[in-house]
């Protein structure tokens, strides 16, 4: 197969984060002509500024469903390439009210249901997992053993290479400018200067999504969520086991896992998170270069935070700290596929902090939407449309609102209540 000429394609995906480029590789799997135009460097969003858990469990059956085949095709991707990007640690959830120890039930009752394989532990075992963990206030606990994490870098390089090897066609520094119509259907978009054709575009733009959508006269109805984590160690007297598992404690609102060079990562879903209007940002603007001062309200909450959980962490412990701009939506769940108006625009957007996880089989599902019309997911909680008719949906002020909301509920919140 060979990849598209004369800037002509059978497909246009705008945006190199993990959701468009597993959208291009699988698209071009099936001997479509791909091709893939991002603003900046490759990965270089919020793919690149991600922390990599990887879990299955989740509140309903087919989110789980499309994480566990997730993990399946990672692991073909994998072998294809002969890549080891994924660490296979297992994950813990810890309760330490009755409230949360129920959710915990819960859950377990729908992963069960769901064949994931997970089950209740107790502190003590929790202890056993992570001798560097507090537990002195747990009073219920799950593992699911399948679970682990990755480097969201390595995975986005993964995708590039097999991509390549599929034959798209991947141009950095190819700002969209235009997506251009005629008579109601795509016919490709402007960019970088130059006319692109394509009788079908694909949204992927992260954060920026809204924007792109814009260009079409769509209202997509995501908002960017500013988030961050840091990095401790590696520190031989606090020595973290690579193999230690990824960690959720909800009622603390942090989230941990190791690293492969005895790291440990903590991040905070916290209750008040920071809105980012993706048009007020500079033209040369770099998520890598995003800083949080330990000064500021996030940091010091999940400072805070990851000192009940992890004793060792202290005011003055030196930490690296990573900041990125994640894309919500008012639901929490992503927008794939189209909307009305426009043939041939599809959206894969909204992630909400899910991308990573998700990306390997939301490219299957993308390339299926696209070519067959349809997909072997029910999309019920995922279509592009679902808001199109509801007009608080349409005004950006109270989209931007209900996203921030529904971030500061992702962990706060109580499932299932």
């Amino acid at each position: 197969m060979t990849g598209p000429t004369n800037n002509t394609a059978d497909v246009i995906v705008i945006g190199s984060g993990v959701a468009g480029l597993s959208t291009a590789l699988q698209l071009a799997a099936r001997r479509q002509k791909v091709l893939l135009l991002e603003m900046g460097e490759l990965a270089s969003g919020s793919t690149g500024q991600a922390s990599g858990l990887l879990g299955q469990l989740r509140s309903n059956q087919e989110a789980i469903r499309l994480l566990v085949d997730s993990m399946a095709v990672l692991q073909e991707l994998q072998e294809q390439d002969g890549a080891r990007l994924f660490t296979r640690s297992g994950s813990v959830r810890v309760a330490q009210t009755e409230a949360r120890a129920a959710e915990i039930r819960r859950g377990v009752e729908i992963g069960q249901a769901a064949g994931l394989e997970v089950y209740p532990i107790d502190a003590r075992e929790v202890k056993r997992r992570m001798p560097y963990v507090n537990t002195d206030d747990v009073i219920a606990a799950c593992f699911c053993p399948t679970d682990g994490y990755l480097s969201p870098p390595e995975l986005a390089q993964l995708y590039i290479r097999t991509a390549r090897r599929n034959g798209v066609d991947l141009r950095p520094h190819t700002p969209v400018e235009q997506i251009v119509i005629e008579d109601g259907k795509v016919i490709g978009c402007r960019a970088g200067g130059q006319m692109f054709r394509a009788p079908i575009v694909v949204n992927a733009g992260g954060p920026w999504s809204y924007l792109i959508a814009d260009m079409a006269a769509q209202r997509l109805p995501t908002a960017g969520i500013g988030h961050c984590y840091f990095t401790f160690g590696p520190d031989p007297d606090y020595p973290i086991d690579p193999h230690s598992p990824t960690f959720r404690d909800r009622e603390n609102l942090i989230y941990s896992r190791p690293t492969r060079d005895g790291a440990l990562h903590v991040g905070i879903y916290e209750t008040e998170p920071v809105s980012y209007d993706m048009e007020a940002l500079p033209a040369d603007f770099q998520m890598a270069k995003m800083r949080t001062n330990r000064d500021h309200p996030t940091l010091r909450a999940l400072l805070a935070a990851a000192r009940r959980r992890f004793p060792f962490i202290r005011d003055d412990t030196p930490l690296r700290i990573t900041t990125g701009i994640m894309s919500w939506t008012p639901d929490g769940n992503a927008l794939c596929g189209p909307m009305p108006d426009v043939t041939g625009l599809y959206h894969c957007a909204g992630f909400c902090g899910h991308g990573v996880m998700q990306s390997a089989a939301i490219g299957v599902l993308m390339a299926e939407l696209i070519l067959d019309g349809t997909c072997r997911y029910d999309l019920a909680q995922l279509e592009a449309d679902r808001f199109f008719d509801l007009p608080e949906f349409m005004d950006r002020a109270r989209v931007k609102a209900r996203c921030a909301e529904i971030y500061a509920n992702c962990y706060s919140k109580v499932e299932g209540t």
